[in-house]
């Protein structure tokens, strides 16, 4: 026994002419694994560092009152001023960096904001409110916006612009995808008034100045994509003075985070061309959503259909003020008379004042409503985070992909504008 354990003993030291690092003998599926490993390291790459991020994230919202200390400054007290950075990022659009300046005093608040992401890529606004509790709670507003955006798309009419009769494409152009850069002043009163805790009713005229221009770049202008004088509103000054009717019910409990409810929203509106611009439209429509709780509190799920449209009543209507889909979570490029949106979205809570969110669009436009078809939907589906206080959406970064390509979409301190009309276009 002794003289076996002594054998087993010497075989286990290694032999001192032994050098490198002793290793199994390779298997035959291991190239195939190491293939493999290599296909999935971003993927698996970026799931740990949203994990890794996202907790890290939370803990510094958590510890350090990151929310509470941000909704302080964009919620300035009576007599205060808050001045803070902007930010906001779109794909296939510059990155726009700014500040904007807030204060109230006496149930007064008024804002300011500049931005810039070019030398034809800025933007200038600001906004008076006065505010009145007693009766009912009313709100009177004053707004005025200048800015500039160097290149904008246009692929023309319907779901496949390609294949509609109404655009006329000129021979051998180089692409079918024009741009254009625009130049905007617009001013907003508008009023609204609350007469039940979760409902609204909001009035507004505007009028809107656009100076058309081709690009910086001079590629692919409407001039060179589509016939001269067949796209109305091309390389001239449009002017619309529009007047909306808009009532919204909303009964979750917070408009920031995560919550139960129901949302409805209808609205109609009148615009007529000014001075040498002579259009004239209405315009209509509408959007009902569903927030229903799932497992637990924190957990929504909410599908979301939108309906927008207009009807000429003096034609031609200029091509800026026909319906885009701004809820289309991926590219924003089709137009025409009526435009749909379905959405389907999943909410939750993982942090204080953050939530993750992953979401599904799809996406269609027709000349009227009796056009509207399933076939040629476009669609697209991604994930992002927001971020909120207790009574408002603070900012958000979100990624998209579909067919058209992915988006990337940033913004913080720039308020979302679901179901505003008035500051879409």
């Amino acid at each position: 026994m002794v003289a076996l354990l002594g054998a087993r003993s010497a075989a286990a030291e290694p032999d001192a002419d032994v050098t490198g690092v002793a290793r199994d003998e390779s298997e035959p599926g291991d190239p195939a694994r190491r293939f493999a490993n290599v296909l999935l390291y971003v993927p698996r790459a970026t799931t740990e560092i949203v994990f890794i991020t996202t907790g890290t994230a939370a803990g510094l919202i958590e510890e350090e009152q990151v929310v509470p200390r941000i909704d302080d400054m964009l919620n300035p007290d009576e007599g205060e001023v808050r001045i803070f950075p902007t930010a906001f990022m779109e794909t296939g659009s510059s990155f726009n960096v700014g500040a904007r300046v807030i204060g109230r005093a006496d149930g007064v608040a008024t804002t300011a904001r500049v931005g810039y992401g070019g030398a034809h890529d800025q933007v200038a606004e600001s906004r008076l409110r006065l505010g009145f509790r007693a009766p009912l709670p009313v709100a009177l507003s004053l707004e005025a916006l200048h800015d500039e955006r160097s290149s904008i798309g246009y692929l023309g009419l319907g779901q496949e612009p390609e294949r509609d009769s109404r655009n006329r494409f000129r021979p051998g152009a180089p692409s079918r995808s024009a741009s254009y850069r625009e130049l905007r002043e617009r001013f907003i009163f508008g009023a609204g008034l609350r007469p039940a805790a979760d409902t609204e009713l909001f009035a507004s005229s505007s009028l809107t100045r656009r100076h058309l221009f081709d690009p910086p770049s001079a590629a692919d202008t409407l001039s060179e994509v589509f016939e001269p004088g067949s796209v109305p509103g091309s390389s001239a000054l449009v002017q619309t003075a529009y007047s909306e009717l808009a009532l919204r019910v909303d009964t979750r409990e917070t408009r920031a985070g995560p919550a139960p409810g129901f949302l409805f929203e209808g609205y109609a509106g009148r615009g007529a061309g000014v001075g040498a611009s002579s259009h004239e439209f209405v315009r209509a429509g509408g959007r009902v959503a569903g927030f229903f709780q799932l497992l637990h509190p924190g957990n929504v799920l909410s599908p979301k259909l939108v309906l927008d449209g207009l009807e000429t009543l003096e034609g031609p209507i200029p091509f800026v003020e026909l319906p885009r889909q701004p809820d289309f979570r991926g590219f924003d490029t089709r137009r025409d008379y009526v435009s749909a949106v379905a959405s389907l979205d999943y909410r939750w809570a993982i942090a204080r004042y953050v939530a993750a969110r992953a979401f599904a669009d799809v996406a269609t436009v027709a000349p009227r409503v009796d056009a509207l078809s399933l076939d040629a939907l476009r669609y697209d589906a991604g994930f992002g985070f927001d971020l909120y206080s207790r009574t408002a959406p603070l900012g958000s970064v979100a990624v998209s992909g579909g067919p058209d390509g992915a988006k990337l979409i940033l913004y913080f301190g720039v308020s979302s504008s679901f179901g505003d009309r008035q500051h879409r276009s």
